[in-house]
This record gives structure tokens, C-alpha cells and sequence, in this order.
């Protein structure tokens, strides 16, 4: 029995030593990568394959106010949200309320706009998802930007967004194309709430996170979010949207971001996004396999360099294979969050810049760490 105990106790502080090293070898490694690619703060999460969560911070916060990030800041996800919409819509169809293959008209068509969208009489829930509707981006529209700018209060109705991009010629027919468009799940968003009589941030609350257990997921419908990381970009370039620097000023956005709703639409700690990803890919939200694994019905998408299911990014890399998973861009903030089918792993990461020089590596970077926590058994 002597043996046993000291074999026992022998094996777990071996186990924790390991889970030890590991950690620390990738906390270096995160200062390293943060040093040489310059961003202010950067954050990474792990899952293991036995569901443990590893979680890290480097760099600020906000370096003007002298405060560290830490893994409980959270940033903006920007379109890492379609996660959050895609999952519902699975969770519709599952229940019967509604099919890939519905026309959009029949929840969207009682409205006077819905015939000057672009192939307003053959858009498809799956072409939304997809992006493969020929709807365009209604978000770097010159009059929109102009607009986006005026009032940093304004509570924009999802019909004032679209209202952007109605009359415009389509670039191809439904389900012959691809262009990433936000347009398309701002229409998602409008549908999730025709059909359950609920808003889409309580629906999201009751179906997403609390099963879940996930806390975080801030909407950014409210321009003063608790704990929030600074964002830094340079004024007057093309994805600064117009935006005044710093992003938040005495812990408040001067800028508006309730805009963006159901095309993105959430800040969150790092690693509530990788259990997010995690969760869905393991079917604790829906059944993929009832529904056919639809959900991973992939388009080439060569302007995300990578493919599109129904919201849902497939990547491939040499030597560790194919991810899935969804990234997002808001002014300020960069994320990219993968799953690993092959050995069961989450991988998250986000940076609170989106200055050029710097964010030209963040794939480099991201791919360095995933490497590394995939090198560990």
C-alpha cells in the first residue's frame, strides 16, 4: 500500500511539473513574440485535450496608464461574433424552426427595403452563413463611414445599416461566389429575432453562454465595458473606420461600436472564446452529425485565404494540418480563434493593435505558439 501511495504521489507531482514547465516555456515564448512584433498586449489560450485551460498575457493593457494585461482584460472579437450567430441558426434549424435551404423573403420579405437588396428573390439562409449571397459590405461604405463618425451614440437599426447597400448591382447570383460581408449576418441577425420574438443578446445569452457557463461576453452595445483592454491604431487609415485614437478614453469608447451587432458584436476574456470555439465543435450546442455536418459545407474563400462554411474558417498548415474556427478585426483588436479536429484543441489569440507593422505578423506568431502547445503531449 506504501508503494502505491508514493507511486501515486510520485506520478502527480511528475504530471504537475510537466503542465508546469510547459506553461512557463510558453509564457517566454509569448514575451519574446510580443517584443519582436511590438505589440503593446497580447493574450493566448490553450485547451488541452483533456479540457484543461492555459491561459496568458503579455505586454499592456493600456501602456499610457502603466496597467498590464492579464488574462482577465478583455478585447473587442470583432467578427469572431459570427461564432456566436452561426451557432444559433444551427440551433433553429435543429429545432425545425427553420432550414438552410429558406428563402430569406419569407421572414425579412414583409419589409419595403427587402426588394432593392441584391438577389433579394434568391437569397438563402446557408447563402447568408456562407457569404455566397452577392450581398456586399455595407461597413466600408464611404456615406456609411461619413455617417459612423457624426455621432458616436447613435443606437443604429439594423435597417439604417442596410439601408447602404440596397439597390446595388450583386458581383455574381447566389451560391456562385464569395465575398465576406458582414451585410449577410446583420440579415441573420434580423432573422434569429423574426423567428423567436427575442432580441439576438438575449437569445445568445440564454442558448450560448449560460448553458455554457461563459461570462465574459460583453455586447458592445454599451460603450463602457468593465475591464476593458486599450485599443491602439493609427487614425486616417483605411480600417480605422474613421475613428478618433485612442479607442477609449477614462475607460469609454469614443467611438461607436453598437454598430457592428450581429456581425461581430462582443468583447470577452481570450479564453471564454477558445471554450466558445470548444464547445461548438464538439457538439455541446447542436448535433452536427443530425444535421449532416452542414455546418461544414466549405467555399473557397481566397480573400480570407482559406475556406468558408456556414460561419465557420477552415485553414491548412504544414506539418499540423487543418483548424477551424473564425478571426476578427475591429479597430484596435485582432483575433484568431482555432479549433484542432485531429487532436481535440482550442487555440486562441488576440492583440490589442491593429497597426500594420505589428499585425503583419500576428499569423506568424499565432502559428509559433500553436506549434509549441501542440509539441507538448
Amino acid at each position: 500500500m506504501t508503494k502505491i501511495i508514493t507511486w501515486t504521489i510520485l506520478s502527480f507531482l511528475c504530471w504537475t511539473n510537466t503542465f508546469a514547465q510547459k506553461d512557463t516555456i510558453i509564457q517566454h515564448t509569448l514575451d519574446s513574440i510580443r517584443t519582436s512584433s511590438d505589440y503593446p498586449g497580447l493574450v493566448f489560450t490553450f485547451i488541452d485535450r483533456d479540457k484543461n485551460v492555459h491561459a496568458f498575457a503579455s505586454g499592456w493593457a493600456d501602456k499610457e496608464q502603466g496597467i498590464k494585461m492579464t488574462v482577465d482584460h478583455k478585447l473587442h472579437g470583432g467578427s469572431t461574433g459570427k461564432t456566436v450567430v452561426s451557432a444559433i441558426i444551427m440551433q433553429l434549424i435543429e429545432e425545425g424552426e427553420i432550414t438552410l435551404d429558406d428563402s430569406i423573403s419569407q421572414y425579412l420579405g414583409k419589409y419595403n427595403w427587402y426588394s432593392r437588396l441584391a438577389n433579394a428573390d434568391q437569397i438563402t439562409i446557408k447563402n447568408l452563413l456562407q457569404h455566397t449571397s452577392g450581398i456586399v459590405r455595407y461597413e466600408f461604405k464611404e456615406a456609411f463611414l461619413n455617417d459612423l463618425t457624426k455621432d458616436p451614440d447613435k443606437v443604429w437599426k439594423p435597417e439604417e445599416l442596410l439601408a447602404y447597400v440596397l439597390d446595388d448591382e450583386p458581383p455574381f447570383e447566389p451560391g456562385r461566389g464569395f465575398t465576406y460581408s458582414d451585410t449577410n449576418y446583420i440579415l441573420l441577425g434580423m432573422t434569429i429575432e423574426q423567428v423567436t420574438g427575442n432580441t439576438f443578446y438575449k437569445e445568445a445569452e440564454e442558448r450560448v453562454f449560460t448553458p455554457l457557463g461563459i461570462e465574459s461576453f460583453s455586447p458592445t452595445n454599451n460603450n463602457q465595458i468593465d475591464n476593458m483592454a486599450q485599443g491602439y491604431y493609427d487614425e486616417g487609415t483605411d480600417y480605422a473606420l474613421g475613428f478618433k485614437a485612442p479607442f477609449l478614453v477614462d475607460g469609454k469608447a469614443q467611438n461607436n461600436t453598437q454598430f457592428e451587432w450581429t456581425g461581430g458584436g462582443y468583447a470577452y476574456k481570450n479564453a471564454d472564446y477558445a471554450k466558445l470555439l470548444m464547445a461548438i465543435y464538439e457538439g455541446e450546442l447542436f448535433d452536427m452529425e443530425a444535421l449532416g455536418n452542414a455546418f461544414f459545407d466549405f467555399v473557397e474563400a481566397e480573400e480570407i485565404r482559406g475556406k468558408y462554411g456556414l460561419g465557420v474558417i477552415r485553414y491548412e498548415y504544414p506539418e499540423i494540418g487543418a483548424f477551424i474556427g473564425h478571426s476578427g478585426f475591429f479597430p484596435g483588436y485582432y483575433t484568431m480563434g482555432f479549433y484542432h479536429p485531429e487532436t481535440g484543441q482550442a487555440f486562441t489569440m488576440q492583440v490589442n493593435c491593429t497597426q500594420m507593422p505589428q499585425l503583419k505578423n500576428f499569423r506568424d506568431d499565432y502559428l509559433r505558439l500553436i506549434r509549441l502547445s501542440l509539441s507538448f503531449k
